[in-house]
């Protein structure tokens, strides 16, 4: 992956260690990644309730909420299957089925090396791009559902099975609901086009896209164009982002 790719994946590290913290930081920093840390789980469920973010790296003993508690709320209430690094002084194999039974994608037994952690990083942002990366869960937008398995999308009476390039779009905007994509972005995402100039092929697809979907009667979001920048998938009208772009509400 390269670096002008890295500079759009953004990583969360929750870490209660300052050092440690400091340390993971510097490490993804350099190889291009835009990081945030937080210290606890509760300013890491705060955090995610506001906030995108590609890929989670987990300690187990935080204040607050401890790790597994949160990796368990994530794996209940995501929206999206985010990939979750689990890092851990724990080293029993009952601990580690554990976390991988909770939902961790990989885990990491502290103390590890610079090398290790980074490329355990790429291995789970290998595994978690595209819309039909395996583990994906469906992503409901308005009255529709987004099936990443089937690359469809589902309304009141209706499927629309769209293509490959159609579908990674429609996620890609679902994800960021409320929220502009640039042409760049979505060349970078779909396409893969670090520094593409082929923004009439987003037009294009974006077209086809909007022209399957007439097939839904009344979803309850449509896709807009924003000058200037790109495309927002807006839902029942409001413009703003999503308050949880990653955790549902609570269901009471």
């Amino acid at each position: 992956m390269r670096s002008t790719m890295r500079s759009r994946i953004h990583i969360l590290v929750v870490e209660d260690d300052m050092a440690q913290r400091l340390l993971l930081t510097i490490w993804l920093k350099q190889e291009g990644y835009q990081v945030e840390g937080v210290d606890n789980g509760l300013d890491a469920r705060s955090f995610l309730h506001e906030h995108w973010v590609d890929l989670i790296i987990l300690d187990w003993d935080i204040p607050g909420m401890a790790g597994d508690q949160l990796l368990n709320l994530l794996r209940r209430r995501a929206r999206i299957q985010i990939p979750v690094l689990f890092q851990t002084v724990h080293c029993d194999d009952a601990d580690c089925v554990h976390i991988l039974d909770l939902g961790a994608d990989d885990f990491l037994v502290k103390p590890f090396s610079r090398d290790v952690l980074l490329a355990r990083v790429r291995a789970l942002l290998r595994r978690g791009q595209g819309a039909d990366a395996p583990g994906r869960k469906p992503m409901p937008i308005g009255a529709c559902t987004l099936d990443a398995a089937a690359q469809a999308v589902t309304g009141t009476g209706a499927t629309v099975k769209l293509g490959n390039k159609e579908f990674a779009i429609l996620w890609q905007l679902a994800s960021r609901s409320g929220t502009p994509v640039s042409r760049q972005q979505l060349l970078a995402a779909v396409w893969g086009m670090e520094n593409g100039t082929e923004t009439r092929l987003v037009d294009m697809y974006v077209s086809r896209l909007r022209a399957s979907l007439r097939a839904l009667a009344d979803p309850g979001w449509e896709i807009q164009s924003v000058y200037g920048q790109g495309y927002r998938l807006n839902v029942d009208g409001a413009c703003a982002p999503l308050a949880e772009p990653i955790l549902e509400e609570p269901k009471s």
